[in-house]
């Protein structure tokens, strides 16, 4: 009788595991892969905006988030990162959020929704810090974004982040070809 009731304590056990490990939604399974990903609590911002296309071929797409943190507790998280650097952005890193258009060049943004060119994703941010993570196979440093662009690449697989210290907003995208 003793064996039947640890059996049907451990099966209850087991049920009550799985049914409460449903109560996470997909969207706070994300926040906290990203949340992850940062090393930035995300958990405790508005998600305030997100755009996703990946689902096409070999997973091909942007992802991208907008989230507003009620003050600046994350900043110190940020500045003690070593995965975070302080802004200007590079100039790799310009090209790919919002482009540039100079008398010498012009560089559409790739982090863009349905290739509106016109209209980056990321929105013009003065100063902050960004975070880069290039998670392309050729990649030999994956913090390094000088050759993200190269065009001996045929694809773009990486990750950026920009937390805008003037409005304690964070915007993350994901951006794989």
């Amino acid at each position: 009788m003793k064996i039947k009731r640890r059996i049907c304590i451990i099966l209850a056990a087991l049920i009550a595991v799985t049914a409460l490990s449903g109560c996470m939604n997909a969207e706070s399974i994300e926040i906290a892969r990203i949340s992850r990903v940062l090393s930035v609590n995300c958990s405790g911002a508005r998600l305030e905006g997100k755009y996703d296309s990946h689902g096409g071929f070999h997973g091909d797409g942007t992802s991208f988030y907008e989230f507003n943190f009620d003050d600046d507790s994350q900043v110190n998280a940020i500045k003690n990162s070593d995965k975070w650097k302080p802004f200007p952005l590079t100039d790799n890193l310009t090209d790919i959020v919002w482009g540039v258009q100079t008398d010498d060049r012009y560089e559409l943004p790739l982090v863009t929704r349905d290739n509106d060119y016109e209209h980056p994703l990321f929105p013009k941010v003065e100063s902050g810090y960004w975070f880069f993570r290039d998670r392309h196979s050729d990649a030999t440093d994956p913090n390094d974004d000088t050759h993200v662009l190269d065009e001996s690449r045929c694809s773009y697989n990486f990750t950026v982040a920009i937390y805008d210290t003037d409005t304690d907003h964070l915007y993350y995208a994901e951006f794989d070809t």
